[in-house]
């Protein structure tokens, strides 16, 4: 039956439509609401979300070896915290310090000359070894020596002589990273400089020095590296606690490069 409201006419099928118009519109406004509170929820740039899964589910990986121990149980959290970070993209530590690191105007697809000031990690280790300098610059120099003496790296490709391809171990279980670098101080027998370029998904720039010492029969060796820490600072923090920090790593290399140049340097004798 049709109804009469104000000289326009009415059935149950129009209300019925206006109805589910009003529904969908309510349907839209909700989730446009929730996408905006996603967006507002989220602290954690898509960069650290992607490393973030990465060294989660890694360390979830490893956390089922056994013996199983309390370091186990200690992986299993702080891989399922990490997990849930990369999937939701909000940290609540970030949310408790008031910390966001989403880049609002991300430029990472046409590359960035230095990384992050304002989160980036300094470290520098030397180390002095019984070689001249111009031995220990050439062998430096020649990139795809680089995996022989540095344990995290599985292998270094040149692209041309300035620059290369590097593929890098995480943790044990976890996916491989791999960035481009390329050399941009280059002084022969004295300093090597480098960062990455393009999407590098760990951001990162570095320098070793080659530093005479007592004439040409020894050189102090020093390897300065800034880089924006997988996961940010937490993460840094977690690598950390779990033995992977990488001032850790590179003093354990560098002891690396001492035996291997001065072991050469003695059989060569």
């Amino acid at each position: 039956m049709a109804h009469m409201r104000g000289g326009i006419r009415t059935t149950r099928s129009h209300r019925r439509e206006t109805t589910e118009q009003n529904s969908r519109s309510r349907s839209w406004d909700e989730e446009r609401q929730h996408e905006e509170y996603d967006q507002s929820h989220r602290n954690v740039g898509e960069k650290e979300r992607l490393i973030s899964g990465l060294i989660g589910g890694g360390l979830l990986l490893h956390s089922l070896k056994p013996p199983f121990s309390g370091l186990n149980a200690l992986r299993a959290v702080i891989g399922l915290a990490l997990v849930q970070r990369s999937f939701t993209g909000h940290c609540a530590v970030y949310g408790m310090l008031g910390m966001d690191t989403q880049d609002r105007a991300d430029t990472s697809s046409i590359g960035r000359s230095k990384v992050h000031s304002d989160r980036a990690i300094k470290i520098e280790r030397s180390i002095t070894i019984q070689r001249s300098a111009k031995d220990l610059y050439e062998f430096w120099r020649q990139l795809d020596n680089l995996p022989t003496i540095m344990s995290q790296v599985r292998r270094v490709e040149p692209i041309d002589d300035r620059r290369s391809h590097w593929v890098i171990n995480t943790l044990p279980g976890a996916p491989t990273v791999e960035w481009d670098a390329e050399i941009i101080n280059d002084v022969e027998h004295e300093r090597i400089g480098w960062k990455t370029f393009g999407d590098a998904t760990v951001e990162h720039a570095g320098s070793v020095r080659f530093t005479p010492v007592d004439g040409d029969r020894e050189t102090r060796v020093t390897v300065t590296l800034q880089y924006d820490p997988p996961a940010g600072a937490v993460g840094a923090a977690f690598a950390e606690l779990l033995g992977q920090e990488p001032g850790q790593k590179i003093a354990r290399d560098l002891e690396r490069f001492k035996d291997a140049m001065e072991s050469h340097s003695a059989a060569s004798r």
